[in-house]
C-alpha cells in the first residue's frame, strides 16, 4: 500500500487523482479516532435521562443529540477546510444523527478495521495497475522476435489458445490472457475477451470489462488524432486513407454492436471513396476499399473498384476477393476466365493456399471442359 509522503500538502491529500479509494491517509487518524469517541460517550451521556422517568427527560436528549451532531458537521467542515481526509469523518457524521453512539462505535470499529487490513491489503491504484503492467518489450523488438521465429502470424492460433483458457483455465490463468489480450489486442482476440465478460468469477469479468473499456479507449483516441489529421489536410490522399483503415479495424474488432458496427463501416467506406478520388492510381487504397465494400454485401461496387488491378496486381489476395465479387455477382463466365486471365498467380503452377486450390482447380476443369465441348460442337 502507498503512503502519501510527508511533504504533501493538506490539499493534495484530499485530491480524489492523488488520494484513490483504498488508500489510507497517514494524517488526522489519531483526531478520528478522538472525536468519534468523545462524541460517542457525549451522545450516550446526553441520552442516558431520556430513559429516567424525569419530565422533559425525552425532548432535552433529542436536543442535546442535535447539538452533538452539528458540533460534529461543523468538525467535517473544518476538516475538509484543512484539507484532511472525509471519508471516515464523514461516516461519523452520517451514522451518528440517525444511531447516536452507535453510530460512533460503529465508525471507531471501521477505522480499526481500516488500520488492520490496510498493512497488507493492496491498494485500488496499485491493483489496477497491476491489470494490465506495462510490457518492457517494444512494438519494433516483439515484431523482429516474431519474424526471426517464424511466429509472425501466431496471434491466429493464439487466439483459439487463449479462448481454450477462458473456458478451462483458472481464475489466475483467465486473467493472465485477459492482461496479454489488453496489451496486444487482435481481432482474433475478441471471443477471449468475450469468454472473459460472460465469466462465473467477478473478478475475471470486472478485468475483462476493464480491458474492453482500454481496447475501445485506445482505438477512439487513435481515430480522434488522425481525425484531426484528415482534417487539417483534407486535400491528403494519405492523411483520409490512415483514418478510413483505422476506422475499418474499429468495426472488425468485434467489439461493437452491430448498430455501431454498421455506422463505423459507413464512415470507412466513406474515407476510402474519397481518398481513391483523390489518389486513383493507388492500388493499396482501392485493394482495401473493394474488400470492406464485398464484406458490406456491395459485390457490384467490389468488382468495378477491384477490376482495374487485375492485369497488373502481383498481389493473389486481390484475385480472391474479385473472384468472391464475381461469384456474389453470379458471373460465373468471368470466373472461370479469370485463372487462365492471371495463370500467374491462380494457374496449374502457382502456390495457392490449400483451401483455394482445389477451389480454381474446379474453375479451370469447367473452364477447359467448356472449351472443349465448344470446340466438339463446331467441328460437327
Amino acid at each position: 500500500m502507498s503512503e502519501p509522503d510527508s511533504n504533501q500538502s493538506a490539499s493534495d491529500l484530499s485530491d480524489p487523482a492523488i488520494l484513490l479509494a483504498g488508500e489510507r491517509p497517514a494524517t488526522g487518524a489519531t483526531e478520528l479516532a478522538a472525536v468519534a469517541l468523545a462524541a460517542g460517550l457525549l451522545d450516550a451521556a446526553a441520552m442516558a435521562p431520556g430513559l429516567a422517568e424525569i419530565p422533559f427527560a425525552v425532548p432535552l436528549a433529542a436536543a442535546l443529540h442535535l447539538f452533538l451532531c452539528v458540533l460534529v458537521g461543523l468538525w467535517v467542515r473544518n476538516r475538509a477546510r484543512r484539507g484532511r481526509d472525509l471519508r471516515l469523518a464523514g461516516l461519523l457524521l452520517v451514522t451518528m444523527v440517525p444511531l447516536g453512539p452507535l453510530g460512533a462505535a460503529c465508525t471507531l470499529m471501521t477505522a480499526a478495521l481500516l488500520a488492520l487490513f490496510s498493512r497488507y491489503a493492496t491498494g485500488f491504484q496499485d491493483w489496477y495497475l497491476s491489470l494490465f503492467p506495462d510490457s518492457e518489450t517494444g512494438p519494433a523488438q516483439e515484431l523482429y522476435e516474431l519474424i526471426v521465429t517464424g511466429r509472425e502470424n501466431a496471434h491466429l492460433v493464439a487466439g483459439e489458445s487463449f479462448t481454450d483458457v477462458m473456458s478451462v483455465g483458472s481464475p489466475q490463468q483467465k486473467q493472465a490472457v485477459i492482461a496479454l489480450v489488453a496489451r496486444h489486442f487482435r481481432p482474433a482476440f475478441t471471443p477471449a475477451l468475450k469468454a472473459g465478460l460472460a465469466d462465473a468469477d467477478p473478478s475475471v469479468r470486472v478485468q475483462a470489462a476493464t480491458a474492453t473499456a482500454r481496447v475501445e479507449h485506445e482505438f477512439n483516441e487513435r481515430w480522434l488524432a488522425l481525425d484531426h489529421a484528415a482534417r487539417r489536410t483534407p486535400d491528403d490522399a494519405a492523411s483520409l486513407a490512415g483514418l478510413a483503415r483505422h476506422l475499418d479495424d474499429y468495426a472488425f474488432c468485434g467489439l461493437l454492436d452491430s448498430n455501431r458496427e454498421a455506422e463505423i463501416r459507413d464512415k470507412a467506406l466513406d474515407g476510402y471513396r474519397r481518398s481513391l478520388d483523390l489518389a486513383p492510381d493507388d492500388d493499396g487504397i482501392r485493394h482495401d476499399l473493394g474488400r470492406l465494400l464485398l464484406r458490406c454485401g456491395l459485390a457490384a461496387e467490389a468488382a468495378e473498384r477491384l477490376e482495374p488491378m487485375i492485369d497488373r496486381t502481383p498481389d493473389r489476395r486481390i484475385l480472391f476477393w474479385y473472384a468472391e465479387s464475381l461469384f456474389r455477382l453470379g458471373r460465373f463466365a468471368d470466373l472461370r476466365a479469370l485463372p487462365a486471365r492471371r495463370p500467374d498467380l491462380l494457374g496449374d503452377g502457382a502456390e495457392l493456399p490449400d483451401t483455394l486450390r482445389d477451389v480454381f482447380a474446379l474453375w479451370r476443369d469447367e473452364a477447359t471442359a467448356a472449351r472443349d465441348s465448344a470446340g466438339r460442337e463446331l467441328a460437327a
